[in-house]
């Protein structure tokens, strides 16, 4: 008996071994988790799992003889091959139609204007003229996305449907409202059709929607706004029809109301797990690997009251000048430091999380303490380019 685990990164395969099962790795030719597979203990196979027509003879050629426990992803190109191969398997697993509901926004609106429609935000198909246009009347800004899109890729603002023609690739887009007010990060267990929350990170962003920070818990959150997010985040995945395992959820709030942004059943990327270990005391990662088998969200004991990631930018052109870690900041201090490019390297325009180039993570003895550490960071040239040619 074995887990099956699909697309994960080296540090995902490390947090897998903790699980106490043999593994069976599913990557994607030439990815590169080798050197943490077990000899004699854990078993890795290539397969272009987005290929759906590859996945029910790898699961009856290779999978069932192997008689796996369950098949698991926590990556967002995993997650539907995972539950596709689930229920040929006829392990524990997310539906498919959860999983394509949460992953695809147009389908995630049209089930909210459904079953929620008090979390809904104004929506158009792009393909609907009609639709369009009254979004373009209604509201001052529209918001255009691809519907399958992560890392705040191609997320564009538009005062026009004459900018319409400016977007590449419309067909695969979702246009909505937008809606202004502080936005949330919230990581959810759910347990036959139990949900809990296990944090809400303040959500901090810059230029197109790209994410900068994530401070947990938040810092002006009220009890009341709280247990609003809470109601929402119940509401949101009893409508989605999730009944078990994690899920990443960002929302803003909108007054007295909440607004759902997208969801997904996985946990958050950008370090959120990390803040969760600090701030909770135990590993989200092992516990979104874990949950077929058991593993359950069990507060231990934290490291700090406060935790937050701040992100590094910086202008386009040519890097010049990389600084030093800087290790404390008044009440808070840095825990994990990591710079993604060197002197002579290039930076693009921040057009997605992919155009940021590095990252600090810090515990703090609070959250104003740890918000204020990820702002002096925010405001330091971490990375100093000058102007020229960029790749």
């Amino acid at each position: 008996m074995s887990l099956v685990v699909i697309g994960a990164s080296a540090n995902i395969a490390r947090v897998a071994r903790t699980l106490g099962e043999p593994l069976i790795f599913v990557q994607q030719p030439g990815a590169r988790v080798r050197q943490f597979v077990r000899d004699d203990v854990d078993e890795l196979f290539p397969l272009d799992f987005r290929e759906e027509s590859g996945l029910a003879p790898f699961a009856e050629q290779i999978l069932r003889p192997r008689a796996p426990k369950a098949v698991v992803s926590v990556t967002e190109q995993g997650l539907e091959p995972a539950a596709i191969l689930s229920a040929l398997l006829g392990t524990p697993g997310t539906p498919l139609d959860v999983v394509r509901a949460m992953r695809d926004k147009l389908t995630m609106r049209r089930v909210l204007a459904e079953r929620a429609g008090h979390l809904n935000v104004d929506f158009a198909d792009p393909s609907d003229e009609a639709a369009v246009a009254r979004l373009f009347t209604d509201h001052e800004r529209v918001i255009v996305k691809p519907v399958r899109g992560t890392a705040s890729e191609n997320v564009r603002t538009l005062r026009s449907s004459d900018e319409l023609r400016s977007c590449p690739d419309l067909d695969r887009c979702l246009l909505e409202e937008f809606v202004d007010g502080p936005e949330f990060s919230v990581e959810s267990f759910s347990a036959g059709g139990e949900h809990s929350v296990v944090a809400i990170a303040e959500k901090g962003t810059e230029g197109n929607f790209v994410e900068v920070s994530h401070v947990v818990p938040p810092v002006d959150l009220k009890p009341r706004q709280v247990d609003l997010i809470d109601r929402a985040v119940r509401d949101l995945l009893d409508a989605l029809g999730l009944r078990d395992g994690p899920a990443h959820t960002e929302l803003k709030l909108v007054g007295d109301t909440v607004r759902i942004i997208e969801t997904h059943n996985r946990p958050g990327g950008d370090g959120i797990a990390d803040l969760v270990a600090i701030t909770a005391g135990f590993d989200w990662r092992r516990v979104c690997l874990g949950w077929p088998l058991g593993v359950r969200p069990e507060p231990g004991v934290p490291q700090a009251a406060a935790a937050a990631i701040t992100f590094f930018t910086a202008a386009p052109g040519k890097v010049v000048h990389v600084q030093e870690p800087r290790q404390t900041f008044p009440g808070a201090a840095v825990q994990d430091w990591a710079i993604d490019v060197a002197v002579g390297d290039s930076v693009d325009d921040l057009r997605s999380s992919r155009d940021r180039v590095g990252w600090a993570t810090l515990a703090g003895e609070s959250p104003e303490a740890c918000r204020d550490a990820t702002q002096a960071l925010r405001g330091e040239p971490v990375v100093r380019t000058e102007e020229g040619e960029v790749r």
